[in-house]
């Protein structure tokens, strides 16, 4: 369940600082602590050419056990509309984006549950890295190609062989039979079952992210009648 920090409250369940920092500089070359604030210790993280913070919410101010996780990115001095920030929250998944003095501030915060587990923990970082990317593009606008960033997408016969034609053409563009590509893609199990109108079929809703309950996190509902 995704959450804004509720200021470091007890939580019954919480990961191990250490596991959390060690995960961070496997995945992360230039890792370093930055300070801390009572419960709340924050880490640098700098990717790629891109800097952010990652924010440890502690159960109580020394405990080593966190209860919440939070992500920070701050872009100055890029030009941005109030449109361009809808946009961007828009497509975005963990996170949300905010304007204070002309700065945009891409934020997320969970809280854990369960047990840690690093790869879990590595999809949460992945999920955080896409929204950067996502932020990063709605920024740059026109000049920043998703397409040019990512090199496999420059390789011809990569193009064509991940091209994917609308249903309604044949490959030679004469009109073909109508075919449901989702549910081709989704198996039986979605042939009949419709994308979930409350989630847009992600599973989850919301600035801050937390489940579907109208599909239980599926992202899909019942088709028929």
């Amino acid at each position: 369940m995704f959450k804004l920090f509720s200021g470091g409250a007890a939580e019954d369940t919480a990961w191990a600082m250490r596991d959390i920092v060690a995960a961070l500089k496997t995945r992360f070359s230039d890792v370093d602590s930055l300070g801390e604030d009572g419960p709340l210790k924050v880490y640098g993280v700098k990717d790629n050419g891109v800097n952010f913070v990652v924010a440890l919410m502690q159960t109580g101010p020394g405990s080593k056990q966190v209860s919440e996780l939070g992500f920070l990115a701050r872009f100055s001095e890029f030009p941005n509309t109030a449109q361009a920030i809808e946009r961007i929250n828009q497509n975005l998944h963990i996170s949300v984006a905010s304007i204070e003095n002309n700065d945009l501030f891409l934020m997320a915060g969970l809280q854990v549950v369960g047990a840690f587990n690093e790869t879990q923990f590595n999809l949460i970082i992945e999920q955080w890295r896409r929204d950067l990317a996502l932020c990063i593009h709605g920024l740059q606008g026109e000049s920043a190609s998703m397409a040019a960033a990512f090199p496999a997408a420059k390789l011809e016969v990569a193009r064509e062989f991940a091209t994917n034609r609308a249903p309604t053409q044949s490959a030679d563009g004469e009109a073909g039979r109508d075919i449901d590509m989702l549910s081709m893609f989704m198996g039986a199990k979605r042939a009949n079952q419709a994308i979930c109108d409350d989630c847009g079929g992600r599973g989850k809703r919301g600035l801050i992210a937390r489940m579907c309950e109208a599909c239980d996190g599926e992202g899909f509902v019942d088709g028929r009648g």
